[in-house]
């Protein structure tokens, strides 16, 4: 019980302090993140960069993670996304509403995917168990034509990040 009272205080940290505000409303607050899930209209984003909380007693990698609702439809899991929003339920993963935008991505040299192409090949593959992951990394290797890609289950702070490849084609 303790570990989740410490989690939800991250959680309403990680919002207060880590959130930039890129909209002309000044309340407004945004993350750029993946399309870990979706469910209907709604789509859970996972921030792509951690924060390091372990100086006050939490995790070393917190990984941000919202549900949004009334998502567009085009969005799928994979994507690379900025979103604004307003206020946050007080959960973990929180739950808001949304602006949304797919953030464009080059493919790298001798790639025929993009990094969101190769995360949604992953994602909706047999491969995966349905689970709160952040992206820890994801990099593209020419010589073997196939992506490495690593994520954190954000439910066990002492889990390592697990490692898939995903072929480029």
């Amino acid at each position: 019980m303790k570990k989740w009272y410490l989690l939800m205080l991250l959680v309403l940290m990680a919002l207060l302090v880590g959130c930039n505000s890129k909209n002309e409303n000044p309340d407004s607050q945004s993350m750029t993140g993946y399309v870990m899930d979706k469910e209907g209209e709604r789509i859970l984003i996972v921030d792509d960069d951690t924060q390091d909380f372990s100086s006050i007693g939490g995790v070393k990698e917190f990984y941000n993670a919202i549900w949004f609702s009334e998502a567009p439809s085009e969005i799928r899991e994979g994507d690379f996304v900025e979103v604004w929003f307003d206020m946050v339920a007080e959960s973990f993963p929180g739950q808001s509403a949304i602006k949304i935008e797919v953030v464009k991505q080059e493919k790298p040299k001798g790639a025929d995917l993009t990094k969101s192409e190769a995360l949604h090949k992953l994602l909706t593959s047999d491969e995966i168990k349905k689970d709160l992951y952040g992206v820890s990394s994801i990099k593209y290797n020419e010589k073997e034509d196939t992506w490495n890609i690593a994520l954190k289950n954000l439910l066990d702070d002492t889990s390592k990040p697990v490692s898939f490849t995903v072929v480029d084609n």
